[in-house]
């Protein structure tokens, strides 16, 4: 009996002060606790989240003039489409001021050519331009396609537009 009383007195404090504090202490020791636990679980799932991409959001941001690759495209093609864009490039520049020639130049430089075009504030006479160069480089491309890779765009223009229709 003696020696549990003595045990008792070892590990209850003798003043009230000290019990409270004890308490206390306890408390912020398992908020500590709880607050590292979370932490923990919570900011790798952060770090991997901004690292991982989403199936959808991959097909979305593939870079333009990926589809071409899928064509197995001659080097004569290639060579031929090359020209073909530097010549719509090169078109699609007279229209614009030069103002509007150097937020694109800006745009192109800084990599965030997201919304430039809306930007630009084309007047409609330079939209109509734009488009109808826009036609025009389409078909020259086109033409350059054998029949049987003009089919093979058409398909995979007709997957990007189902694909759009059901991500958004």
């Amino acid at each position: 009996m003696a020696l549990v009383k003595t045990l008792v007195q070892i590990i209850k404090p003798s003043h009230k002060g000290e019990n409270q504090m004890f308490r206390n202490i306890k408390k912020l020791l398992a908020i500590a606790c709880v607050t590292v636990a979370v932490g923990a679980v919570t900011i790798p799932n952060l770090v991997s989240a901004q690292n991982t991409t989403t199936p959808n959001s991959t097909e979305k941001h593939k870079p333009r003039g990926d589809g071409w690759k899928q064509l197995n495209l001659t080097d004569a093609q290639k060579a031929q489409i090359k020209t073909i864009r530097e010549s719509a490039k090169t078109r699609s520049q007279s229209v614009l001021t030069a103002e509007q020639r150097a937020i694109m130049e800006q745009a192109r430089q800084s990599g965030d050519r997201k919304g430039v075009r809306k930007s630009l504030n084309l007047t409609d006479a330079q939209k109509q331009q734009m488009k109808a160069i826009a036609e025009d480089t389409k078909a020259q491309m086109k033409n350059v396609l054998t029949p049987a890779q003009q089919q093979q765009l058409e398909q995979m223009k007709q997957q990007r537009q189902s694909n759009r229709g059901t991500t958004r």
